[in-house]
């Protein structure tokens, strides 16, 4: 129903050349970036507003071999974030990228704008980057805008609810918990006009999504063009690491992740370095001195 409606679809291809500048020097969204621009995920925001089926939100300073998205040793408060920046620029230069992704929803956590807001103060150069789920954005855009936030990922596993009621155990909007197709049409429509307004505003953004055998692995596609007709400009998709309630559910294998992308790169690239790393994550991958572990 959503890929059909002109309503989503706006005439955002005239930013192309700029969008891909910003986009030039962002190691999670560019893969010529990706082995030589440094970046930092700061964890302080732990609280998340919806349960995905496979998401296992950890902290905890033992488990710092572990690699998944959700996972941090600890959560920093916005002062603490603040020293971490500076210590991490310092040693991995002004050029990196400092961003929040969890391990929660950065934008169910008001410390995300309070981190962020220190950041700017201190550093007003420092690239920012924000991932989310998507269902707080509408009401938190303006906070972007007034940051300065350039990049911005947003996870969308489905664009049809009845798909989406099968990744999604519940969200809560407005203290109020939703389930199933209700509780997916909620995010998605929150997504789309989130999504929206970022393009229109010039944000370069980026879609991550999870492919999950059985559940959307043959909706990605479907992902993909709807999410180019809105003007995202890259689709990272990452196979499933079964954990929660998907634990039983075998991770989808090279050869599916293959074909899969190769359905969804007729409608706009497809970056396919993503290491899906932690919520603490810090530096190159590969690196001496990086933190991830994968």
């Amino acid at each position: 129903m959503y890929l059909n409606d002109p309503e989503l679809i706006i005439p955002v291809r005239k930013n192309q050349n700029h969008l891909k500048k910003l986009n030039a020097n962002h190691p999670c969204m560019d893969e010529k970036a990706h082995n030589t621009i440094a970046r930092l995920h700061l964890p302080v925001a732990p609280k998340c507003n919806i349960l995905c089926r496979y998401c296992e939100r950890q902290v905890c300073p033992s488990n710092i071999n572990d690699v998944f998205p959700g996972i941090s040793a600890v959560i920093l408060s916005p002062s603490q974030a603040l020293k971490k920046t500076g210590e991490f620029l310092k040693k991995w230069g002004r050029g990196s990228i400092v961003g929040i992704s969890g391990p929660g929803d950065p934008l169910a956590n008001t410390e995300t704008f309070e981190t962020m807001k220190y950041i700017r103060d201190k550093h007003p150069d420092v690239r920012l980057c924000l991932c989310t789920n998507g269902l707080a954005l509408p009401e938190n855009f303006s906070n972007i805008i007034s940051l300065g936030i350039r990049h911005l990922t947003v996870t969308v596993n489905a664009v049809d609810p009845s798909v989406g009621a099968s990744v999604y155990k519940w969200i809560t909007r407005n203290g109020i918990r939703y389930q199933g197709i209700e509780g997916a049409s909620i995010l998605l429509d929150n997504q789309l006009n989130g999504i929206k307004s970022a393009v229109k505003n010039h944000i370069f953004v980026k879609i991550n999504t999870v492919v999950i055998p059985g559940i959307n692995d043959h909706h990605i596609s479907d992902v993909s063009a709807l999410m180019a007709n809105l003007g995202c400009f890259v689709h990272n998709i990452v196979p499933l690491i079964p954990r929660g309630e998907l634990k039983n559910i075998k991770r989808p294998g090279p050869e599916l992740m293959k074909a899969i992308r190769h359905e969804s790169e007729p409608h706009m690239p497809v970056f396919s370095k993503c290491r899906q790393c932690r919520a603490d994550a810090e530096g190159i991958p590969g690196k001496e001195g990086c933190c991830d572990k994968n």
